[in-house]
């Protein structure tokens, strides 16, 4: 039962902290069109991979020969 109610708690943060967020960002106005454009963004954030480079290094024996 401690399992299930530190679950509602720690989704009860998030959710506050999401909402706070987009009202100290955004203010009161249109709230769910900012809700959603700050949702698209953490989104991406959350779902970016590293870009890397390719070059002579990244292959095996270190590009030399």
């Amino acid at each position: 039962m401690s399992l299930i109610r530190t679950l509602f708690w720690f989704t009860l943060f998030l959710v506050s902290t999401f909402a706070f967020t987009v009202l100290f960002e955004h203010g009161t106005t249109n709230y769910f069109v900012n809700a959603q454009k700050e949702y698209d963004y953490l989104s991406k954030m959350v779902g970016m991979q590293p870009l890397k480079k390719k070059d002579a290094s990244d292959e095996i024996g270190g590009g030399m020969r």
